[in-house]
């Protein structure tokens, strides 16, 4: 099998947009990235590159719905051998599973949970990145390619029965309805997609048990290579990006990798970095994505970081920024 590694978010964006007629020079401006940086594995990019790319994309093509488009033009092998593992499981919910377990191996804009609860199958989106006005593009590729890939996978059409979005209306959701054919909610608390439960079990086209084994092997070792090359501490970094609210102690980040507390601390002082310098430098840019990119007060914000009090989090924040909270509040980025 070749293509082992899923094609990259950036590349898949690049080549969308070469079809449009537009280079990588024009989509990757202002972010400081190059197109032959894209294959290093530990370079991902941050949430603010991403940002700028959407908002690239969105200006090029003067298209508000660019992101069901591309959803739509994701393909199986965009997932690398995540795909194959995927395309051979015995039903959707296997595929579902698998594609949850090994997700690390691909790059996400946000953190999807997917969950059974009276007798419904949702999928919450949590914006971990603190996307701002580019959740919006965000969602809209996800639920558009999770229809495409669902119903690639099992040979017929996979409808979303309800779909609640954090973000106002827009003017025009023609496009919306056609493409999620479902009750829309705008101006919800949560971004929650809702589907059919009885589709779970629905079986997938290409089902076979020997190439799934093989595929759910290379996977795992795929993984395996993917975490030993890793700088430690950017997977802690990524760790505590993804699991909002949580900021565990060193001993317990320790259990999470699988390893000592003396053995974190020495390979961390390998790397010339410490655990706290690590969680308060992800607290600090934690902090200014929510001050700029969202609503939430002072206390809010304070709360999700894990402070007690908002005079705290304010001291905090003014000995890693040498700024109060409202002079960052609102500064573009």
């Amino acid at each position: 099998m070749t293509g082992l590694k899923p094609k990259s978010k950036i590349a898949f964006y690049l080549e969308r947009m070469q079809a449009r007629g537009h280079d990588a020079a024009q989509v990757l401006e202002g972010t400081g990235l190059r197109a032959d940086q894209l294959d290093d594995p530990h370079a991902r990019p941050s949430a603010m590159q991403y940002r700028r790319i959407i908002h690239n994309m969105l200006s090029l093509t003067g298209d508000p719905c660019l992101g069901i488009s591309l959803g739509q033009e994701f393909k199986l092998s965009d997932l690398g051998i995540l795909g194959y593992a995927v395309m051979s499981s015995p039903t959707l919910q296997a595929s579902r599973e698998i594609y949850d377990r090994y997700s690390d191996l691909g790059e996400r804009l946000f953190v999807s949970r997917n969950y059974i609860a009276n007798g419904r199958w949702f999928s919450e989106i949590q914006d971990t990145q603190q996307l701002g006005d580019v959740l919006r593009f965000a969602i809209e590729e996800f639920v558009s390619q999770t229809i495409e890939l669902a119903a690639s996978l099992t040979g017929r059409a996979f409808p979303i029965v309800e779909l609640h979005m954090t973000y106002a209306q827009p003017s025009d959701i023609s496009r919306h309805i056609r493409r999620f054919n479902c009750p829309l909610y705008f101006n919800q608390p949560r971004n929650i997609v809702v589907f059919d439960i009885n589709r779970l079990q629905d079986p997938i086209a290409l089902a076979n048990e020997d190439v799934f084994q093989l595929c759910a092997r290379n996977c795992e070792q795929l993984a395996a290579k993917t975490r030993e090359g890793a700088v430690l501490s950017e997977r802690i970094c990524t760790h505590l990006v993804n699991n909002p609210g949580h900021f565990p102690t060193l001993e317990e980040m320790a259990v999470h990798l699988k390893m000592g507390a003396r053995t974190l601390r020495r390979r961390l002082a390998e790397e010339n970095a410490n655990y706290q310098q690590l969680v308060d430098h992800t607290r600090q840019d934690l902090a200014i994505q929510y001050l700029q990119h969202t609503s939430l007060t002072p206390k809010e914000i304070g709360f999700r970081l894990g402070y007690s009090s908002v005079s705290n989090f304010r001291r905090a924040f003014k000995g890693w920024t040498g700024k109060t909270l409202s002079d960052v509040r609102g500064t573009p980025t």
